[in-house]
């Protein structure tokens, strides 16, 4: 089971309030051994689930747990003590931020049903196989299994016949909502609308961005370990090769239902891992510019810049669909629905003067279409 109080997502730092939260118990999966929806040390997945009440009993929100991806047998191995890996390791939630039961912090979704989908298949809730190396390592993979033994379990709690559902996520998981937004609404075809936010899931390639071969070997090395290349959309398999999609960039423009895209420019996790190899000779230099941005060499800058530039490029090609919402900031910043510092009415982030949670509730509520986009042409520091 996962303790989600203030956890440090693996290979980022994140700033995590609980100025009002919840401990919500954990829930296995109905039969989880049986349907193998397990964790990757085979610990039943799960989720933590506080119903909803009043006006927002017949309404759902679903935000699924992040925590990056293993593309090597030695580092899922790492993840088997840690909560990306097993259920076992704590049986509460804090809910905050866009799960906060706080009206005046998240007065559009407090009384809805909220769910927070545990991670532990590494693999964007992707996949179905597993690996034994027959000396007493067995890790399973079982992405698919899990995704949809949640929605079965929160179907026969009502969800089919509710009025109102989301499928959200962070990171890794904001990736996931992407990847499973349409065929969640194929499950849903009773609920009155249906839509979707990715919180910091628009991993991007930046083919012509300096290092672009060691990204796109990050998510090839993923998909072919967890042998997902069968449970990627088609839509983008038949065009390019299964190793591209799982950059968003590639999968978006095919997303028929509603979808939020809320993201920096300058994603942290990004930035941080994902421009600079990890053993790159200068990488020590690369980390103190990002700690101390007076510290960065021109050509660091140039690098950060370019990245940014891309970004905008890609995300500007997929706004012009109507039932697509977008704010994309320019933070130093990773993940921040689930954070009330910046998902709250006071939040210092914002857009043609909007927080966040105002232009999310906007689009959700079709009260008017939202495509906001920075006119910052670096990253910035957010309080």
């Amino acid at each position: 089971m996962w303790k989600l109080h203030c956890m440090i997502i693996s290979l980022m730092a994140a700033a995590c309030l609980v100025e009002s939260s919840l401990d919500v118990p954990f829930t296995a999966v109905a039969n989880a051994t049986q349907r193998r929806a397990v964790c990757m040390d085979g610990s039943p997945a799960g989720y933590y689930y506080s119903p909803g009440t009043g006006d927002g009993a017949k309404n759902w929100l679903l935000y699924l747990m992040g925590g990056g991806w293993c593309d090597n047998i030695d580092d899922c191995h790492t993840k088997l003590n840690q909560s990306y890996g097993s259920s076992r390791l704590g049986p509460f939630a804090d809910f905050t931020g866009i799960l906060s039961p706080d009206r005046q912090i998240n007065p559009d979704f407090y009384n809805w049903n909220r769910i927070y989908v545990g991670y532990c298949d590494q693999s964007s809730f992707l996949g179905d196989s597993e690996f034994d190396d027959g000396q007493g390592l067995n890790l399973q993979f079982r992405g698919s299994r899990i995704f949809d033994a949640v929605v079965d379990d929160l179907l026969a709690k009502g969800m089919g016949v509710g009025e109102n559902a989301i499928l959200s996520g962070r990171s890794a998981g904001a990736l996931a909502a992407i990847l499973h937004c349409d065929g969640f609404r194929a499950r849903l075809p009773n609920v009155g609308r249906v839509k979707c936010l990715s919180d910091a899931g628009f991993f991007f390639r930046g083919e012509k961005v300096l290092n672009a071969d060691y990204r796109e070997k990050f998510f090839a090395s993923t998909i072919m370990l967890h042998n997902i290349s069968s449970f990627l959309p088609v839509k983008c398999t038949e065009k390019i090769d299964s190793s591209l999609c799982l950059f968003s960039e590639n999968l978006v423009g095919d997303i028929q239902t509603p979808l939020f895209i809320l993201n920096s420019a300058f994603d942290f996790y990004q930035v941080q891992f994902r421009l600079v190899p990890p053993l790159s000779h200068d990488r020590k230099r690369w980390d103190s510019c990002l700690n101390n941005l007076n510290t960065c060499t021109s050509t660091y800058k140039q690098l950060i810049t370019d990245f940014g530039r891309a970004f905008f490029k890609a995300v500007r090609e997929i706004s012009n669909n109507p039932s697509r919402g977008m704010f994309i900031n320019a933070c130093f910043s990773h993940s921040v629905a689930y954070n009330e510092r910046y998902w709250s009415p006071n939040s210092t982030i914002k857009l043609r003067n909007l927080t966040i949670q105002e232009a999310f509730a906007n689009w959700y509520f079709d009260r008017d279409s939202v495509t906001l986009i920075t006119t910052a042409n670096f990253l910035e520091i957010c309080n």
